[in-house]
């Protein structure tokens, strides 16, 4: 098992800047404890996340952080494709490529809402189709050798080229955000790209997603899964809810992304962090208590290759998170990255 940082923006600030300062040092920290990759948040286009603190574009803040890294790989988790055109995109990730000197992944998603934004007006055709004809024509871009013609249903035109190709040859890796169709699942295989599952999924429903994913292709495997689980490391399992408690859950809550975890006859009146915590949404307590949750989570799913720790949250004090993060990768993370899928 290796280890990254899945930032998924949502801190509560009035002053974008305090959020972006908070979400960088959590980064620059990981680099320093040996934390392979990081995927920050685009909440931009979605209409749940428009708070004053959130982060738009992420490819602005990866070339920023990684002027103050060494190591750590980043990237956006994940660009809406259907609303924007796959050549911008296209260009932007080869310029991040060469800024972060092959440090960048492609990060891309579907969205949410089934393609209705209420900012952005109703797109010009069905999200998927779009989101599969971009991703075809952003593969194209970044590989083709000359200028090419494309007779695409959304984005036709002729002469097409972008500059600059990316650093990585062919290109940069890609991560796809796989939450619950099929269809993106089965793509992401059949691309060779990287699954991205999200921290709210119960352990039953990341089992079964990777199943599909695995079934679609043979270029599929589970080391390429990255899956993201809220982790916190202290004394004991008492202490971690007294210092999580009051854990602002209300995205997760408001989209009914945590019901599956919901024991029968509670409602969702009943989740909290310590909930979570006490029904294997969430791992946290001393070293040898997270240690057992998260390998019997990873042996209910069959085995995955990247464990991504769930940031970007005001949940307990940064100097709290900071001491996790820093007592997860010495005591915890040595034993995990014995286990192999």
């Amino acid at each position: 098992m290796r280890f990254g940082i899945f930032s998924n923006g949502n801190r509560h600030n009035q002053v974008a800047k305090l959020s972006y300062d908070e979400d960088m040092q959590e980064i620059v920290l990981a680099d320093e404890l040996g934390i392979g990759e990081a995927w920050l948040s685009e909440h931009g286009t979605l209409l749940g996340f428009q708070a004053p603190d959130q982060l738009p574009s992420a490819d602005l803040f990866i070339c920023k952080a990684a002027a103050l890294t060494k190591q750590i790989k980043m990237g956006p988790g994940i660009r809406a494709l259907p609303h924007y055109h796959p050549l911008q995109v296209a260009t932007d990730a080869a310029v991040c490529d060469h800024l972060t000197n092959g440090r960048y992944y492609a990060g891309f998603g579907v969205g949410f809402g089934g393609g209705k934004y209420p900012q952005r007006g109703v797109l010009p055709g069905d999200h998927r189709e779009m989101f599969r004809e971009a991703v075809d024509l952003i593969l194209t871009a970044w590989t083709a050798e000359d200028k090419f013609d494309w007779k695409g249903q959304f984005w036709p035109g002729e002469q097409l080229h972008i500059i600059p190709k990316p650093l990585t040859k062919p290109h940069m890796d890609v991560g796809i955000a796989c939450s619950r169709s099929e269809g993106t699942l089965e793509l992401t295989a059949q691309k060779g790209f990287m699954p991205l599952m999200i921290w709210t999924a119960h352990p039953h429903h990341v089992r079964d997603m990777i199943g599909i994913y695995l079934r679609a292709s043979d270029k599929a495997s589970r080391d390429r899964v990255r899956v993201a689980r809220v982790v916190y490391v202290t004394d004991s399992v008492k202490q971690a809810k007294k210092e999580l408690q009051g854990s602002d859950l209300e995205g997760a809550l408001s989209a009914g992304r945590l019901d599956a975890f919901l024991r029968p006859g509670d409602t969702r009146a009943d989740l909290s962090m310590e909930y979570l915590i006490d029904n294997g949404g969430a791992y946290c307590g001393d070293p040898d208590t997270v240690y057992d949750g998260i390998k019997s989570f990873y042996e209910e799913t069959g085995g995955f290759g990247v464990l991504m720790l769930t940031g970007g949250k005001d949940w307990g004090t940064w100097e709290q998170r900071a001491q996790s993060m820093k007592w997860f990768m010495k005591e915890v993370a040595p034993r995990l990255a014995a286990l192999e899928p």
